[in-house]
């Protein structure tokens, strides 16, 4: 169990970084789609994190 929460962990500190990543990609992008493109995918790296932040929470319930 404890291993199931680290790895959830790992996986949302890596969505959160993927996020800031694209939005400073998005800021800095020559073009629409380049920006769009940016937003979009920082938006899906923070639903994910969501996602994982959930199932994080469940299993703290499920205890």
């Amino acid at each position: 169990m404890i291993e199931v929460r680290d790895k959830l962990g790992s996986l949302i500190r890596a969505c959160e970084a993927a996020a800031q990543t694209h939005i400073a990609d998005a800021r800095q992008a020559y073009t629409e789609f380049q920006r769009s493109f940016h937003e979009r995918r920082a938006a899906e790296a923070l639903q994910r994190a969501h996602k994982h932040r959930q199932e994080l929470q469940q299993l703290s319930h499920d205890r």
